[in-house]
């Protein structure tokens, strides 16, 4: 499958067993080509964050929470975006992969919303995933990315993906960034001529 995808998460810390999802940005990733996007505002109740977790994502609550969804809302709107853009896989019985950077981190607070909507996460997404960062320390490995590139703002850096900086650090823009910079990494090593991967 080159259809994964795209997931960034905003959160209230970095422990989904014990802190909240704030927010999810969705971005399907077709063989290189960015499609359909969505973003999800979270209202868990309670709300558990850190303060170092929202200096990071600036989300003032009082506004996040005049348009935020509880978790069963949330996880119905993404089963139908995944219905939607994914109906061919689904129809076939096949399970969706995610993709993001470093993206366990999110996956795991993916986890925790689906288990606080009572919905079965592992029914509908894969065990496999795809990590930007992998790919990024993978490469520096084999030589084609300088150790700086590790990071997140160093890929960005290395592979000339801009993220937009109004939406620095939204799940939604983050996801598209990320989505970029998947299909600028295969790119890179199409143009190394080591692998036939369209991108």
């Amino acid at each position: 499958m080159t259809k994964f995808l795209v997931v960034d998460t905003e959160t209230g810390g970095v422990d989904p067993a014990t802190q909240s999802l704030l927010s999810v940005g969705l971005v399907v990733w077709d063989a290189g080509r960015l499609g359909a996007q969505l973003e999800i505002l979270v209202a868990e109740d309670p709300l558990v964050t850190t303060p170092e977790a929202m200096a990071v994502n600036r989300i003032d609550i009082g506004r996040h929470m005049a348009s935020a969804v509880a978790p069963k809302s949330a996880v119905e709107q993404i089963e139908g975006f995944v219905a939607a853009h994914f109906a061919e896989a689904v129809a076939a019985g096949e399970k969706v992969v995610l993709a993001g950077h470093n993206v366990g981190f999110d996956i795991g607070f993916l986890k925790r919303l689906y288990r606080l909507a009572e919905v079965p996460f592992d029914s509908r997404f894969s065990h496999r995933s795809v990590d930007t960062a992998s790919i990024m320390r993978f490469l520096h490995l084999c030589g084609l990315a300088p150790a700086a590139a590790t990071t997140s703002d160093g890929a960005f850096a290395f592979l000339k993906v801009t993220p937009e900086a109004a939406g620095r650090h939204t799940a939604l823009a983050d996801a598209r960034a990320t989505a970029r910079l998947l299909g600028a990494a295969i790119r890179l090593v199409r143009h190394r001529d080591l692998c036939g991967v369209d991108a």
